[in-house]
């Protein structure tokens, strides 16, 4: 009797030390869950001031670099003064299109245009980009113009200078030549190498 006694009170604290070690695995994924949740940052959207003009982002050119051209033009003859041109993509609507291949909601694109230098030493050959002239803007969101991509903008030190908001262009300006022309979702892909590439296979 004395040694059925033992045996129940072993079995009771070997089902409490499983309880035990089950609590904390279950604790430990609950925590590495929260933990990758918590890195994962959530979606960057565009912001507008009172008037409904888009805010220029601070930190717009630490965003991802998804493109490049020399002196690249969309007016017949040429644009007459040749630039360097620069896209950069905000970097979680940039993650978002590597998953999914979309330009989902918010998306926005940066568009810097710079000089051309040559002739400096030491180089001995070759053009460079030199000051920025112009930033401009691609933004996606339905909530803000009814055809869903809108154009802005910003000005830069060619131009009187930066301006911290921008109205949208009138569509004539800009959507309508990207909404023909684009390769995918008014985005000039043919021109973005960079982002073609980090289009995931099959969409």
């Amino acid at each position: 009797m004395q040694q059925s006694r033992g045996s129940h009170r072993v079995s009771k604290l070997a089902l409490t030390f499983a309880m035990i070690v089950w609590a904390a695995v279950v604790g430990t994924r609950g925590a590495v869950v929260a933990e990758q949740a918590s890195d994962t940052p959530s979606a960057v959207m565009p912001q507008y001031d009172g008037q409904r003009n888009l805010r220029l982002p601070s930190d717009y050119r630490q965003w991802i670099l998804v493109g490049q051209s020399l002196g690249l033009s969309y007016s017949e003859g040429g644009g007459g003064h040749q630039m360097f041109n620069t896209t950069l993509m905000e970097p979680t609507a940039y993650r978002h299109f590597v998953q999914t291949g979309q330009f989902r909601e918010g998306t926005m694109l940066a568009l810097i245009l710079q000089g051309i230098g040559t002739n400096a030493l030491p180089a001995r050959q070759g053009q460079f980009a030199t000051d920025v002239h112009v930033v401009e803007m691609a933004v996606k969101d339905k909530g803000r113009v009814a055809e869903g991509w809108a154009y802005y903008q910003f000005g830069g030190p060619m131009a009187g200078g930066y301006q911290s908001a921008a109205a949208p262009q009138p569509k004539a300006s800009c959507y309508s030549c990207h909404v023909e022309h684009a390769a995918r979702d008014n985005v000039f892909m043919q021109f973005y190498g960079l982002l073609k590439e980090a289009t995931p296979p099959g969409k």
